[in-house]
């Protein structure tokens, strides 16, 4: 039983999932903060189907990219393409983690009913099911989903347009497709033997580092206006400094890219690793400096 409750939590790809739950979190503690309220049973109920939500349509997408997984070195060990696992308990495990999360967000708040949903689909429908086998701008049509956990944790507890809310989503869309083809790049071979037409399998190095050029700067472009806004909910001084980390946080990516853009063979993995970290601490300052928002803010 042990090995078997392992063997699932490790197919949902938890290093994925975490990730966006830590982004769905920054939203909660963002709306909570802004609001002035301390709801900390709401703020868990939130994260909790904000988790199952992630898990579900992690363990679906397992089960559509079954025959890619099996001829891919990076994937074939894993629990469903080894036979650890049967298919149909990531299908049906998968379907019902999903309908815990929707009946958990309907009874929280519309639209965070409506981002989880609208995500999920986008994830296991849109992306895995449709496009990753067809086209190489997948990952732009998937990239919505990244960012649904977000609004999710945010609009359980609000229902108001925001301006730094909508920016951090945008910072997930466009990071998304920087963050997997940098990863695409080191292991264009595997996605080819799979057929599985990532945008660097349909171009050269040198092509896909181009590419990814208007992305990257976008991405720095983006943040700054990020930490721009960010800084309004604070007194002048805390604001300024706000700004300046997220001015450094988008440099310092940048810098990530360029340096790969020199040298891609060696340098492609360092951008994947630094797109990870720049993601990381991005929302994590937004959920540490959201929470001193009613002591320091305005």
């Amino acid at each position: 039983m042990g090995n078997f409750v392992s063997d699932f939590i490790i197919m949902t790809k938890p290093r994925v999932w975490v990730f966006l739950l830590i982004t769905g979190i920054a939203g909660e503690v963002f709306a909570l903060s802004i609001h002035r309220s301390l709801d900390l049973i709401g703020f868990l109920y939130v994260a909790v189907y904000i988790a199952l939500g992630l898990m579900g349509a992690e363990s679906i997408s397992n089960y559509f990219d079954l025959s890619i997984d099996k001829k891919m070195k990076r994937t074939m060990n894993r629990a469903l393409p080894s036979g650890r696992m049967k298919p149909s308990i990531a299908l049906y495990g998968g379907l019902i983690l999903i309908t815990a999360t929707l009946v958990m967000a309907i009874f929280r708040s519309f639209w965070s009913f409506a981002f989880m949903a609208s995500g999920i689909f986008d994830y296991v429908i849109i992306y895995s099911l449709i496009s990753k086998k067809r086209t190489s701008w997948n990952i732009i049509l998937g990239a919505y989903s990244g960012g649904a956990p977000l609004l999710a944790g945010f609009y359980a507890f609000t229902s108001s347009y925001n301006v730094v809310a909508f920016l951090m989503f945008l910072t997930i869309f466009i990071w998304t497709p920087l963050h997997i083809w940098s990863l695409s790049i080191k292991y264009r071979e595997d996605y080819a033997a799979a057929s599985v037409p990532m945008l660097p399998v349909n171009r050269t190095t040198k092509q896909s580092m181009r590419i990814l050029f208007p992305i990257a700067l976008l991405a720095v472009i983006v943040t700054i206006l990020t930490g721009f806004e960010f800084r309004s909910y604070f007194t002048f001084y805390v604001g300024i400094g706000v700004f300046a980390i997220y001015v450094l946080l988008g440099l310092s990516l940048l810098t990530s890219y360029l340096r790969a853009l020199v040298d891609p063979d060696k340098r492609i993995m360092k951008l994947f690793v630094s797109t990870n970290i720049f993601i990381g601490i991005f929302f994590v300052i937004i959920a540490l400096l959201s929470i001193l928002i009613p002591f320091i803010g305005l």
